[in-house]
């Protein structure tokens, strides 16, 4: 599966129509670009740990600000 389509499908199921999907890049920001407080992050984990099928941590949140930084995460745990 590739990664960031992926992504976009746990955002879409977090969060319905309510995001503009084309704004999901590897450059966007979490808070800025896509307006993600900490509820919203915590969905989108969920959602990701869904489609992923694992588990994420505290420290894997710790200091990620952007999707290229989910993406690493991501790819970390599938190795």
């Amino acid at each position: 599966m590739d990664i960031l389509q992926g992504i976009k499908e746990a955002v879409t199921d977090a969060f319905g129509d309510d995001m503009d999907l084309t704004k999901i890049t590897p450059e966007a920001s979490l808070k800025e670009d896509l307006g993600f407080n900490s509820i919203g992050m915590l969905a989108m984990a969920v959602s990701l740990e869904e489609k992923f099928g694992f588990a994420f941590t505290n420290d894997d949140f710790t200091g990620i600000t952007t999707i290229q930084d989910v993406i690493g995460i991501i790819e970390s745990r599938q190795k």
